[in-house]
Parts: structure tokens; C-alpha cells; sequence
């Protein structure tokens, strides 16, 4: 993936350069701002970034409800034992 953040690799790296820039305005800060923002999350972002965090919610989700069905097999065989227990 090609860098629009000129000599920085991400775009957090390039908001703080521009943060700490002593020879920016706060004026030209805001604007640089508004043009690094554009270039990460407008129109033109990579459609690849929105399909990878789509990718790591399903992901999630499917994680989720591994857990919640461990879980309630455990749920089942915990109230199981209890009852066999209260026979004796």
C-alpha cells in the first residue's frame, strides 16, 4: 500500500509531526489535518481497509458465540451433576 502521509508511514505518525511542527500556525495545523483525515477516511480511502475491519468483526462475533455455546455446555453439565448430586 502506497503512503499518502509524505515521508511518514501511517497516519497517526503524520498528525503528530504536524502537531509538533513549531513553524505551523494553528490555522495551517487544522488544515493539515483536515487533509490527512481526507486522505485516511474519505472517499478515497482504500476500500481494503473497510473489508479487513469487517473481517476482524465477523471474526469476533464468530469468536463470541464459540464462547457463549462453551459456555453453555458448561452451563448444561454443571446443572446436571447439581441434580445427580441431590438424588443422594
Amino acid at each position: 500500500m502506497a503512503s499518502n502521509f509524505g515521508n511518514y508511514n501511517d497516519y497517526y505518525s503524520a498528525i503528530n509531526a504536524v502537531n509538533w511542527d513549531p513553524n505551523l500556525t494553528e490555522a495551517q495545523k487544522a488544515s493539515a489535518k483536515e487533509q490527512l483525515a481526507n486522505e485516511q477516511y474519505g472517499p478515497k480511502a482504500d476500500l481494503s481497509q473497510f473489508e479487513t475491519l469487517l473481517g476482524k468483526l465477523e471474526g469476533s462475533k464468530m469468536r463470541q458465540q464459540r464462547q457463549k455455546s462453551v459456555e453453555g455446555r458448561r452451563d448444561i453439565y454443571s446443572q446436571g451433576l447439581a441434580q445427580m448430586m441431590s438424588n443422594f
